[in-house]
């Protein structure tokens, strides 16, 4: 019989830890995506589109770790390392750039919660042991 965790502290570090591999995606996907633009002449408008794929991408990778350790609470995991992941953004952005509030804080709070939710949902309920997490 397996034993239960304390719920709380170990679905907060747990969902911490998922949005750090989220956020570890967005990384490497910021990348790929700048190497691109470099080849490419793409304009400000693809900018955009680009950045806001690589955090949902993120946030979905983040909502399916999270969801995929802990095998329970999908929902609830994945939205709250989409929230974590948010964090980190919204506190970068402000320190850095200087802008964090207005219609594309709330739209990239939005995407967060909603990829990381999905990710959280697929991950609790896939079957696969291609990516096995102890």
């Amino acid at each position: 019989m397996r034993s239960r965790k304390n719920i709380p502290a170990g679905g907060l570090l747990g969902a911490a830890a998922a949005a750090v591999c989220g956020s570890a995606a967005v990384f490497v996907l910021i990348l790929v995506f700048g190497f691109i633009m470099t080849r490419i002449d793409i304009g400000d408008g693809v900018l955009s589109v680009l950045t806001s794929a690589a955090l949902c991408v993120g946030a979905y990778f983040g909502g399916y770790v999270a969801a995929r350790k802990r095998r329970q609470s999908g929902l609830l995991m994945g939205t709250l390392s989409g929230l974590m992941m948010f964090g980190v953004i919204f506190a970068g952005s402000y320190f850095f750039a200087g802008t964090a509030g207005g219609f594309s804080g709330s739209a990239k709070l939005v995407m967060t919660l909603v990829c990381g939710a999905v990710g959280g949902i697929v991950g609790v309920n896939s079957k696969s042991n291609w990516f096995r997490i102890k």
